[in-house]
């Protein structure tokens, strides 16, 4: 099941006891998609364009 950008970003940020700011959040999550480790589907352009799952 894919899950939109802005749902993991906002449970990743919701979850953590210390304040991370969103862009780091939204640069992990690329990096794990170009190191294989999320599945993506759509256009990585902008958050409301793609979703991701654990592959």
């Amino acid at each position: 099941m894919f899950y939109e950008k802005a749902r993991v970003i906002g449970e990743a940020i919701g979850n953590l006891i210390q304040y991370i700011g969103d862009q780091f959040v939204k640069y992990r999550v690329r990096h794990l998609i170009m190191n294989g480790v999320f599945e993506i589907e759509g256009i990585p352009k902008a958050m409301r364009f793609y979703s991701v799952k654990l592959r």
